[in-house]
């Protein structure tokens, strides 16, 4: 195996861009990113603010490609491109005391620890002051509502911010995901860290959630102060929502079997919006939810001629990396 540093490369231009006490968000698409949710939010943010791509992992050790594929786009006559998968490191200028190091990555398949390593070698090197994981399961959970939240963490600040946020510490147990790791190795080097996923519809896959990418965002700046501009975000959500209910609307035997489905986790389905809400606020807190982890068995195979309608209307998306 080569030098585990020379997998970590910096871009030439990286140390001319100086963070200024950056908090680090985190997301990594595969098991535990279902609609995109941590995925979604961390690029929307590398497209939408000032960044700059400061390091980059390299691949070859960590990814078996035959389950995480490289990539194939068209970039001229004749020609095609490979994009590999990799993990990238953006930093983001705010106007603010904190500034941003974003990183995002597929879930490696191979030598994680190592791979836990080279991440929290990136964050350290920019003096990230706290390490925060988003993501996403699917759940039996309405596509309206409140978006609920499991997660845990290994600094007692950061539980109790959990904690006013109401997300739900998780007692779950069994085969876990890189995050997990991820949060051990930061404990060890004494990088405050927490992770936060977010339920999202089991019955809507396929597609992308903004809706499940605004809720962790929300989460992730009223925790860390950090303010965020999501009005975007919230529309494509709210836009996605709409979708769902005419949908529903027009397969009544669709809706039942949804209903049916959310009724048998004593789940409530919230009714359509009638009208256009205001952006909420940062600061508001929702009802803490008193559902456990529910089983992302579940799904109503009928939606897959509407999320294939979807998929063609945004082919260059999908659930993974």
């Amino acid at each position: 195996m080569p030098d585990p540093g020379a997998l970590l490369r910096y871009l030439p231009d990286a140390d001319a861009l100086t963070l200024r006490a950056p908090h680090a968000l985190v997301a990594f698409g595969g098991w535990v990113d279902a609609g995109s949710g941590g995925t979604g939010g961390v690029r929307h943010l590398i497209g939408s603010l000032n960044t700059q791509k400061l390091a980059e992992i390299d691949p070859e050790e960590f990814y078996s490609f035959t389950d995480t594929r490289p990539l194939v786009s068209i970039v001229g006559a004749s020609e095609r491109e490979v994009h590999w998968p990799r993990g990238e490191f953006h930093g983001a200028t705010l106007e603010h005391t904190n500034d941003l190091l974003l990183f995002v990555a597929p879930e490696p398949n191979l030598k994680w620890r190592t791979f836990a390593s080279l991440v929290l070698d990136g964050l350290q090197r920019f003096n990230v002051e706290s390490m925060f994981c988003i993501g996403s399961i699917f759940g039996a959970v309405p596509h309206r509502g409140d978006v609920r939240m499991t997660g845990w963490a290994n600094d007692d600040r950061l539980r109790e911010g959990l904690a006013k946020q109401n997300v739900m510490f998780t007692n779950y147990e069994g085969p876990t995901g890189f995050v997990t790791i991820l949060l051990s190795e930061a404990a060890v080097r004494g990088v405050p860290a927490a992770a936060v996923y977010a339920f999202a519809p089991n019955y809507i896959q396929g597609v992308p959630n903004p809706r499940v990418s605004h809720a962790l965002l929300r989460t992730y700046s009223a925790m860390s102060g950090v303010p965020l501009q999501l009005g975007e975000l919230d529309r494509a959500g709210r836009a996605l929502a709409r979708q769902v209910d005419r949908l529903l609307h027009d397969q009544p035997q669709l809706r039942e079997q949804v209903e049916r489905m959310l009724s048998m986790m004593n789940v409530s389905e919230p009714a359509a919006e009638t009208e256009e809400e205001p952006e909420p606020s940062i600061g508001q807190e929702s009802p803490p939810p008193n559902i456990e982890l529910p089983s992302p068995q579940a799904v109503v195979t009928e939606l897959e001629e509407f999320l294939k309608q979807l998929r063609r209307q945004d082919p260059g998306t999908s659930d993974g990396e």
